[in-house]
Formats: C-alpha cells, sequence, structure tokens
C-alpha cells in the first residue's frame, strides 16, 4: 500500500545505490548544505539494536513537503502532488526529473494511497491519468499509464467493466495487478453521475484484463459503502489476497477465485491505517491515537492538548480476527498514523509511535516488542520501508532520505 494507501510505498532492493558509496562507520551526509550534526544524532534508534543510522541524502524535487517513493533499485524516486501532478526522477541533486501534469478526481492523498507504484523492476511508474476540470471534477475515467524519469507516458489498455468507469486503483506488489473499483465516484464527476451497481475488481492493468469482479451490493453485510482503503499480498500459491476496510467498522476479505466475504476484525475507524504481512495471514492495524483538544494556529494560545490511552498498534489473524497481540500507550500530543512497513523476512515492521512526542519505531512482528525507536525529524509528509533483501530500512520525508542498516544477528 503508497499501502493503504497511504501513498503506496515501494520496497527498495538495492539501497546501497541510494547510497553510491561504501560502507562507513559513521553515517554518511550526502548533497545536503549546513550543519547536520543534531539531525544525525537524532536519527540514532536506540536503544543498540538491529538498527543503526547508515546515511543521509538530501534529494532535489520540485514539491517538497510531499510523500516520496523510492525506486526497487533504489536509484529513482516519485512524488504525487494533488495539484501539480506527478513528478518522477533520480536520486541524485543534478538530476531534473519528469512532471507529468494532471489531477486525480477525489484525490486519496488524505489516506496515502495515491495511485502510482513503482514497477519491480524499476524500469517504470505504474499509474493513472484523468481529465478534470479546473475545480478537480473528472470529466473522464482514470486511463492506467506508465511513466519514466526521462519524460516518457506510454499509454496502456483502458480498463472497462459494463457497471462504470473506473474510478480506484490500488496497485500491488510491483507486478501490474491492481484492486480496482468501476462505478464508485460518480459524486466526483461533473456533471454527476449515478452509477447503480458499483463494482470491485482484481485486474491486470498492463493488459487492460479484469480477472474478477463483484457488484458491491452482492457482498452480504456491507451494503452500498463507497469508501475503503486496501491492502494485498499476493500468495505462494500466485492468487491474489486483499483485504478491504470499510469505514468505519466493515473488513472483507478477497482470496482470487473466492468471493469477498466479511471477517470479524473488531475495530471501528474512520481512517483505516494497515499493511498484510509477507503471506498474507496477519494484518498489522494502527490505531491512530492521538490528544484531543483544540488546535491553534497563528500563535494564539490554547489549553494543552488532552491525553488519550488506547492501543497504537495491533497484529490480527485475517481471517479469524483473533489478536496476536497489541501495543497499547498513552498519546500527550496531537499524532497521526502513517501505513506501517513489514521486513521481507516477517521479522520486523516499523510504526510511528506516539507519546509526548511522536517517534519512528522498530518492533518485532513476532510479539509486538519496541526493539528500537527515534523522534520523527520535522520533516513533511514521511514514509519508511524496508530493502528487498531485508539488510537495510528507509525513511524519506520530503526532499530528505534516512538509510538504516540491519544487523541481521543481534544479541
Amino acid at each position: 500500500m503508497l499501502d493503504p494507501k497511504m501513498l503506496k510505498l515501494s520496497t527498495l532492493a538495492a539501497i546501497g545505490f541510494v547510497l553510491a558509496l561504501p560502507a562507513m562507520a559513521s553515517p554518511r551526509v550526502i548533497d545536503c548544505s549546513g550543519n547536520w550534526e543534531a539531525t544525525v544524532r537524532s536519527l540514532e534508534p536506540e536503544p543498540a539494536g538491529p538498527l543503526t543510522l547508515s546515511a543521509v541524502r538530501c534529494v532535489s524535487i520540485p514539491h517538497d513537503g510531499y510523500p516520496v517513493s523510492l525506486s526497487p533499485d533504489g536509484r529513482k524516486l516519485l512524488s504525487f502532488h494533488e495539484l501539480e501532478g506527478l513528478w518522477v526522477g533520480g536520486i541524485d541533486r543534478a538530476d531534473t526529473g519528469s512532471a507529468f501534469a494532471g489531477r486525480i478526481s477525489g484525490s486519496t492523498f488524505g489516506s496515502r494511497s495515491a495511485p502510482f507504484e513503482w514497477r519491480s523492476d524499476s524500469s517504470v511508474v505504474m499509474g493513472v491519468a484523468q481529465e478534470t476540470n479546473r475545480h478537480g471534477f473528472a470529466l473522464t475515467p482514470l486511463q492506467p499509464y506508465l511513466f519514466t524519469a526521462d519524460g516518457q507516458k506510454t499509454r496502456l489498455p483502458a480498463l472497462s467493466h459494463p457497471n462504470g468507469p473506473l474510478d480506484e486503483v490500488f496497485w500491488m506488489d510491483g507486478t501490474g495487478s491492481a484492486f480496482a473499483t468501476f462505478g464508485t465516484r460518480g459524486r466526483y464527476y461533473n456533471p454527476e453521475r449515478t452509477d447503480v451497481s458499483p463494482t470491485i475488481a482484481m485486474a491486470n492493468a498492463l493488459t487492460g484484463e479484469v480477472l474478477q469482479s463483484f457488484p458491491i451490493t452482492e457482498i452480504e453485510g456491507l451494503g452500498d459503502r463507497r469508501q475503503w482503503v486496501a491492502a494485498s499480498r499476493t500468495k505462494d500459491n500466485g492468487r491474489i489476497r486483499t483485504l478491504v476496510a470499510w469505514p468505519p467498522d466493515r473488513w472483507m476479505l478477497w482470496d482470487q477465485n473466492e468471493r469477498p466475504r466479511l471477517v470479524p476484525i473488531e475495530i471501528e475507524t474512520r481512517r483505516p491505517t494497515f499493511t498484510l504481512s509477507m503471506d498474507g495471514s496477519q494484518v498489522l492495524i494502527m490505531g491512530n491515537l492521538s490528544a484531543t483538544g483544540v488546535v491553534c494556529e497563528f500563535g494564539r494560545k490554547c489549553p494543552a492538548p488532552i491525553p488519550q490511552s488506547g492501543m497504537i498498534a495491533q497484529l490480527r489473524e485475517v481471517t479469524s480476527g483473533t489478536v496476536v497481540w497489541s501495543i497499547d500507550g498513552t498519546a500527550r500530543g496531537f499524532t497521526t498514523s502513517i501505513v506501517p512497513a513489514v521486513s521481507p523476512n516477517n521479522r520486523y515492521a516499523l510504526i510511528l509511535l506516539p507519546d509526548d512526542r511522536q517517534y519512528v519505531a522498530l518492533i518485532s512482528m513476532a510479539d509486538g516488542r519496541v526493539l528500537q525507536q527515534f523522534p520523527i525529524p520535522g520533516w513533511a509528509s514521511l514514509s519508511f520501508g524496508f530493502s528487498a533483501d531485508g539488510r537495510q530500512a528507509w525513511l524519506t520525508g520530503g526532499s530528505t532520505i534516512a538509510v538504516f542498516d540491519i544487523d541481521s544477528n543481534p544479541e
């Protein structure tokens, strides 16, 4: 899931390419101006453990402050701006990259699930384009495209369905497979559409083939819901597994070639933030725990935030909804969650941890222990992930990337 999507985040297969430098005893600061000593110190995970800060690198993107996704080979990155469109470029600050103007109606930026993802071989960005009016309302359905850093934009076969236009795409696994919806966002069109049978589908967006589809109204217990967040994995048998959260209190599991069905995950949330384990058998769900109270701007004084206690993160079995472990705590400030990341060996996960302030935390997928943590830097639109070989982890925030080595045999 740039996951639930979240802007859905790509895994990084060879983060050494991001650094383009041999391993050093001390963290390196690359292409950054000014004094970064305090930032480097703040990024050192505590206590000592699997993660060690390796490098901090500054990159050049045209619209700083929006989520950034690294390519699997670590050489390129993408950023999607709600108004200005997509940008694809290299990690070298001298690389100008390429901009692709265009808005997406009813953008899912707020749920960090913008419909763009790197293909697994890092050659192209898989995404969509759409004609909109100046107010951002759709004039046409979504159209899948491939985008490259050198400015090429290749139209893919249209994804179509008799029940309505293509309205959403959640990419999966960098293969071109996607969870798609048809006839589900009629109010974002001008003129407004009325689609009587909104439909979900599994599709191959590279070939334009709809693999399987179901009208939403035919899924027992779901009703006519029109908002969701989806996360998918390809299982060992090659079939797709998709878990869909339908706010505030419905969770639907869909295994390819089977019927979608509701599962007993008893978590209510208006902003689902989650990801699946690598084999798709478990789901890591964030509680979006935050203090409450009044937020003041322009220097005005407000009462202190009211601390709130509860679930921070929880691992559950997908089919049964059984809780494997739960991390509970207290948020003393206004905080928010982002889509968690799970390491390729399913050993670790990265989450945001609220307390007196917010922290990035490395946790054990086996038992939910918080192994290490460090305060989140003052960077906008954080995202994080693991390299495909599980040897490194990364954190991006606007035009900055932090890279961490992972000890495969920590004491």
